[in-house]
């Protein structure tokens, strides 16, 4: 069927959709909706007519159409059946599971030129622009330019660093009376415009308050994962049931959680009761469906505590859709065929025990509860009995709550996902103004300046990484060393050192990411939460100059690590003991050396064997050999936290102590050439799956090093 559109220029003063009863069934089918301020001078919607119609077209906010634009939504044939037309008197019908992709998302600020045709299952991004006459068969990056048949990409609207920006302020979701009052920056120089808003979006996106969803118990397989859907009550032709039933036969068995966020209104009984009528089909299923009830002020918070976000029909998709790509999350479109990437089980089977839970929230104590008393179940089969008990305890639920938030707070932490993401929006702040005078930083001195003062003033160093940090603060964070309270307070000490022969070193991780990779940028980004960045001003002095603690580091966590400049960092680091007697201190199975040419260019090597793991216990007997060595030895040690408190103490009594830290082991990532942490089957590594288990070794030259075996 064709349908054919035109919405004249500021006709649209909110989301609206355009309906059609195209099935003669007294439903209206939303054959296309739209955001503010978009226009269509004109559009031909061509849909295929069968009672398998599930795709419709929605466009976001400030987007304009031109004229004789064409949507193909879904007109494709099975091309490996026999017959491609039409037989007389027999019903066309598709078979049930073949592949077809579903709604055309033409999201906020794009451009779409005349005689331009846009096909099933595409997405056009933020700010795009599709050229006069292009066939988009494919997605289009937010602010690229495309054209041609098939559409590709010519260019782009604004450099990388504006488009990245841009994509912070996101004008589009101001309000309207904010639009207007902006026009003229809308209209002007993008920089000035970048300048003008930047400070204030960035300062928007810290304040998100993630929402609390309190995760599952669970006990099945695969990855830990959060599927958010808002289910399309309101559509006469909703996506929810097959949505459900995909998720159940796609995920059965697994941990992978489907969380359905149910807005409550007035008609918050009738949407359980629906929801009720598909659970019961599936409650003997091990799945997981968890409910999350209530108005969440700022969704935002919602989407930066889950894993993909599922597409509906409502009038708000696209919104929801440019929220997911603010936080990088995957879209799954809920009309696809198939929705998820496969069907794990064929059919539904019926597992041996109930696992299914509910999270309610209500809206009067904006905080989230887990129910659990006698009169609950396990099983969504009685979520409206539920409903109707909690609704008639009125004030009690606030009691309820209190109550059970010490019962739940064991189960209430965000998954290490969910966790990264809130933290990537909260440090934002800080990575974007670094060198500002708001917000402060401790002065950190780079990596090659600390190799200066070592080589030509024959400094001491003592580093601090997150495992210091954390022994300070008594978390257990790594397996090798426990949070020992002793060793704790001695870091403390070893921080507030006054020594003028000791170069304290902390993590260059405050401020500016840049100079390193994604990994290492999403792991600083996850453990540097507010309250970890509070502890470590707490302790440090702003007043004092430190050096960057990642000089012992110079390949694996470096955005420029497929290139030749770890091999440089390496080649000053070797200027250190170049000629020089060393003695080194390291775990049992850190072997610092063995199998590579590191320290080929020292003089000579001695070495002390201490425990791979709490090598504080035997502090005091390391400390005794140590002092028994020649003071002319360049000291390297590579112990974890003790190794801190030892280059202090041994550069106290005249040694020039090094905390070497994971030199080595990054050294063997530099020749392995992978650009990342692999594992070393020789050596110990804390940091890789399976870097503990370490194989013997037979190296007579190393053996003959040793002096001293402690653990």
């Amino acid at each position: 069927m064709r349908f054919k559109l035109n919405i004249p220029e500021y006709s649209v003063k909110k989301e609206v959709e355009y309906t059609s009863d195209v099935l003669k069934e007294k439903k209206n089918f939303p054959v296309l909706t739209i955001g503010r301020d978009s226009y269509i001078e004109e559009v031909i919607v061509d849909n295929v007519l069968d009672k398998s119609l599930v795709y419709s077209v929605q466009v976001g906010r400030y987007s304009a159409i031109a004229h004789d634009v064409t949507f193909v939504v879904d007109m494709n044939h099975d091309y490996k059946k026999v017959c491609q037309g039409r037989i007389s008197g027999v019903d066309y019908q598709r078979p049930k599971f073949t592949k077809r992709k579903g709604h055309i998302h033409i999201m906020n600020d794009c451009w779409i030129g005349e005689h331009a045709t846009i096909l099933s299952g595409v997405t056009i991004g933020n700010g795009a622009v599709v050229s006069a006459e292009a066939v988009v068969t494919k997605d289009v990056p937010a602010y690229a330019v495309v054209a041609g048949n098939p559409a590709k990409i010519i260019g782009y609207r604004f450099n990388q660093d504006q488009i990245d920006k841009l994509s912070l302020i996101r004008w589009w979701n101001w309000t309207e009376e904010k639009v207007r009052a902006c026009a003229h920056d809308l209209y002007g120089d993008i920089d000035k415009f970048i300048e003008k808003h930047i400070k204030d979006a960035v300062k928007d996106l810290t304040s998100i308050e993630p929402v609390k969803i309190i995760p599952m118990e669970k006990a099945g397989c695969g990855e830990d994962k959060i599927l958010l859907y808002i289910p399309d009550f309101e559509q006469d032709y909703p996506t929810y049931p097959q949505v459900i039933d995909a998720f159940v036969k796609s995920y059965a068995g697994t941990n992978t959680e489907l969380l359905l966020y149910l807005r409550e209104d007035e008609f918050l009984e009738d949407k359980l009761a629906l929801l009720n009528e598909i659970f019961a089909q599936y409650e003997d299923v091990e799945c997981y469906v968890n409910l999350y009830i209530g108005n969440v002020i700022d969704e935002r918070g919602l989407f930066g505590q889950v894993d993909a976000y599922i597409t509906n029909r409502n009038l708000d998709n696209i919104t929801h859709v440019d929220m997911a790509d603010l936080f990088g999350l995957p879209v799954i479109s809920s009309v696809n065929r198939p929705i998820f990437k496969e069907y794990k089980v064929s059919g539904i089977e019926k597992a041996g025990r109930e696992t299914n839970e509910i999270g309610l929230h209500n809206s009067n104590t904006n905080s989230k509860k887990k129910v659990n008393t006698d009169e609950n179940c396990s099983s969504q089969k009685d979520i409206l009995k539920l409903m109707k008990a909690m609704k008639s305890q009125n004030g009690a639920i606030v009691n309820l709550q209190q109550e059970m938030e010490q019962a739940y707070k064991h189960i209430s932490q965000l998954s290490a996902n969910q966790y990264a993401m809130n933290c990537s929006v909260n440090n934002l702040k800080y990575e974007m103004f670094a060198g500002d005078t708001d917000p402060i930083y401790p002065t950190v001195l780079d990596g090659d300046k600390a190799i200066d003062l070592i080589i030509n003033e024959g400094k001491s160093m003592s580093r601090f990484g997150d495992g210091e940090f954390a022994v300070i603060a008594g978390d257990n964070r790594q397996k090798f060393q426990r949070a020992d309270k002793a060793l704790g307070m001695r870091l403390k000490d070893v921080l507030n050192s006054k020594q003028d022969n000791l170069l304290i070193c902390i993590a260059d991780t405050y401020g500016d990411l840049s100079k390193y990779n994604d990994d290492c940028r999403y792991n600083i980004r996850a453990y540097m939460s507010e309250q970890v960045r509070k502890e470590h001003y707490e302790l440090l002095d702003m007043n004092r100059t430190y050096y960057d603690t990642y000089v012992t580091r110079p390949y694996a966590s470096y955005i420029d690590n497929n290139t030749d400049a770890p091999r440089k960092r390496f080649d000053k680091l070797r200027r250190i003991w170049e000629g020089r007697k060393l003695l080194i201190i390291e775990g049992e199975k850190t072997r610092m050396g063995v199998g590579n040419d590191l320290f080929d260019n020292a003089l000579d090597i001695k070495r002390i064997l201490g425990p791979a793991v709490d090598a504080f216990d035997r502090y005091d007997d390391i400390l005794e050999v140590a002092l028994k060595q020649d003071k002319d030895r360049l000291v390297l040690i590579a112990m974890g936290a003790t190794a801190t408190v030892l280059a202090h103490d041994l550069s106290k009594e005249g040694y020039q102590a090094l905390d070497i830290g994971h030199i080595d082991i990054e050294y063997e990532w530099m020749l392995a050439g992978k650009g990342k942490k692999t594992q070393v089957k020789t050596k110990y590594n804390n940091e890789v799956a399976g870097g503990d288990i370490v194989l013997d070794v037979k190296d007579p030259v190393y053996e003959s090093q040793i002096i001293a075996r402690i653990y």
